[in-house]
């Protein structure tokens, strides 16, 4: 009987001071979890442009250049208006390999998802800790202002979005 007394009083006072514990934490989280999301919003409404980085929890994405190139693919049977040179700079910042080569998006001056066009873009894969020196090409239809939007391949975050000047 005495067994049971001392463990009801000892599951009691567990209960008691783990509730406490538990009010603690819900009243520090909004707060840190609202500063977090006010960080996250002030860096969404930042306009990346050339020369900017966007980090991520696994990886650090820097724009180096955006230019246009005559270089065509003779096979390709897209034709666009103009192609883009896009060329980056990545850094992984996980604890293991990175894949790259299909984390980018542009959408040309009008708005329209521009496809990726087949020259000698960058594919593979960067280890931890390490940095790659990148390129992609795109055929775009109109030029003018784009956007290129970066999310990594294995990432469920909002892509950073970067926009520059294509004549």
């Amino acid at each position: 009987m005495k067994k049971k007394l001392i463990f009801s009083a000892a599951l009691l006072l567990s209960l008691g001071l783990a509730g406490c514990g538990e009010t603690e934490k819900d009243s520090k989280q909004p707060v840190q979890a609202d500063a977090e999301k006010s960080k996250e919003e002030a860096q969404k409404s930042k306009i990346l442009t050339v020369g900017d980085s966007a980090e991520s929890k696994d990886a650090k994405f820097t724009l180096k250049s955006v230019s246009t190139t005559d270089a065509r693919n003779q096979f390709d049977e897209t034709k666009p208006n103009q192609v883009i040179k896009v060329e980056y700079e990545l850094e992984n910042l996980s604890d293991s390999e990175l894949p790259y080569g299909m984390d980018l998006t542009v959408y040309d001056g009008a708005g329209n998802k521009m496809e990726s066009y087949a020259l000698d873009n960058s594919m593979g894969a960067v280890a931890s800790g390490k940095k790659v020196q990148g390129v992609q090409h795109f055929g775009i239809k109109e030029g003018g202002k784009i956007e290129i939007h970066y999310k990594p391949v294995i990432s469920f975050d909002d892509p950073a979005v970067f926009e520059a000047e294509v004549k």
